[in-house]
């Protein structure tokens, strides 16, 4: 049996915000491992193709210790345009810098935009991709911000373009609880804090039941009747209005470490039986880059405005590269998989493992058809027994979590939509809703 009939559950991650460069892109350094099959960074602080310009100065990639940032950085539609810094019909990705001038008035010699972050400041997204399989040509799908990339990850389209304070449209029958519902597919959301799924038009209360506090993953797996087919595991999320635990989504400003202590808990907890670990693939990405420098130009795929689009202008490509990493016994130590990857190969992925023959809906079919590959192009290139062993992760070394946002705003339009699910889901149905979000006790006022 092939490794891809041989996996039951599949487990998606998504975090927040961060670049393939930023995080993993020391793995091609000699310091950090020499990995040549890797697509990272070349002699970064002193490789000419990385230089960012602004005002004649040039401003090139830094090694940057995880750290609270003073501000988040811009990767709005616009700004991210400006990142792209399109010349004669090439993506030069040297525009990083004059965004960030733009965002915040000002330039430091060392902009946080241009920062990488070392195996010590990212030591479980490091482990991963050593001891499994990094996809370094994952994109996000549009040159946007959160709430759009997250649509298309959740549905395949984007009926927006922009994060905003209002419920995120999905077209009819694409919203990801509808399809696999439709489909027959067990499903199970673990939470860490209010879900983001609470922020899309198509969520509905019957979804609840499939809903379980993050604590409840480790009893979950331990009895056999508790693996759904399909797991989205998620942090505890910075713009949202109540937390019930340390902020770890890495969502700057804020640092790195919670959420790698998050990763090491999730992979702990889903490794822990060898007999279940032995049918998971646990894929862990980012929605899109967060205004982080990546020096490679993302694939040139024109998206037009769905109907019932909120907006008009199409995207002229994809956006830039986040991290990505298959984790589970089928895949192989130091795999790398360089074939070009969206948030859309995920459903592709499950299209093939629940619906064969048949495409999620037409928009990953034209994105298949442009040339983005599923997950299990990558498991194709691993073995189909899996491995005997278990990888362990490196020792903890957070040495503090953040419980609350800090002063500074992280996304103001993201901030609002949380607060305005949550009010609705009060208003729909309070006591079901306390019960599930006991955090919402604390709701602020408007």
């Amino acid at each position: 049996m092939t490794a891809f009939d041989q996996i039951k559950t599949i487990v998606i991650v998504m975090m927040e915000n961060r670049s393939f460069d930023h995080v993993l892109g020391h793995l091609r350094m000699p310091e950090y491992g020499n990995r040549k099959d890797v697509e990272g960074l070349d002699d970064p602080t002193d490789n000419p193709k990385y230089v960012n310009f602004l005002s004649a100065q040039g401003y090139a990639p830094f090694p940057m210790k995880d750290q609270i940032l003073p501000h988040d950085l811009p990767h709005g539609r616009d700004f991210v345009k400006t990142q792209l810094a399109e010349s004669n019909g090439t993506l030069t990705m040297s525009g990083f810098v004059k965004a960030y001038k733009e965002f915040t008035g000002s330039v430091v010699n060392e902009p946080p935009p241009m920062g990488f972050l070392a195996p010590q400041d990212v030591p479980i997204s490091s482990f991963f991709a050593e001891q499994y399989t990094v996809c370094d040509h994952w994109f996000s799908p549009l040159p946007a911000d959160t709430q759009p990339n997250r649509s298309v990850a959740f549905s395949g389209y984007s009926l927006i373009e922009d994060t905003k304070g209002r419920p995120i449209p999905v077209p009819p029958e694409s919203f990801i609880f509808e399809w696999l519902t439709r489909h027959k597919v067990s499903w199970r959301v673990y939470h860490s804090g209010l879900s983001f799924f609470m922020l899309f038009q198509s969520f509905k209360l019957p979804y609840w039941s499939n809903f379980s506090n993050i604590r409840d993953l480790a009893g979950h797996i331990a009895s056999p009747d508790q693996m759904p087919q399909v797991i989205f595991i998620e942090p505890e999320y910075g713009d949202s209005p109540v937390h019930s635990g340390p902020i770890n989504d890495n969502h700057p400003p804020t640092q790195m470490g919670p959420g790698e202590h998050f990763l090491r808990e999730m992979y702990a907890t889903l490794s822990k039986l060898p007999e279940k670990w032995n049918q998971t693939l646990m894929i862990v990405t980012y929605d899109e880059h967060g205004g982080f420098f990546d020096h490679v130009p993302p694939p040139k795929l024109r998206t037009p405005a769905p109907l019932g689009a909120l907006f008009s202008q199409p995207f002229e490509s994809m956006g830039p590269r986040v991290p990505a990493m298959l984790v589970s016994p089928f895949m192989k130590k130091g795999g790398v998989f360089n074939g070009m990857m969206d948030h859309t190969s995920i459903l592709q992925f499950l299209a093939e493992k629940f619906t064969p023959g048949k495409d999620y809906n037409d928009e990953v079919k034209r994105r298949r058809e442009f040339g983005i590959q599923s997950v299990s192009a990558a498991l194709r290139t691993n073995p189909d027994t899996p491995r005997s062993d278990i990888p362990l992760a490196p020792a903890d070394q957070l040495e503090g979590a953040v419980l609350t946002p800090p002063a500074t705003e992280i996304q103001p339009g993201n901030q609002e939509a949380f607060a305005v699910a949550a009010r609705q889901l009060l208003a729909q149905d309070r006591i079901c809703a306390l019960q599930k979000f006991p955090e919402l006790l604390h709701l602020p006022d408007k």
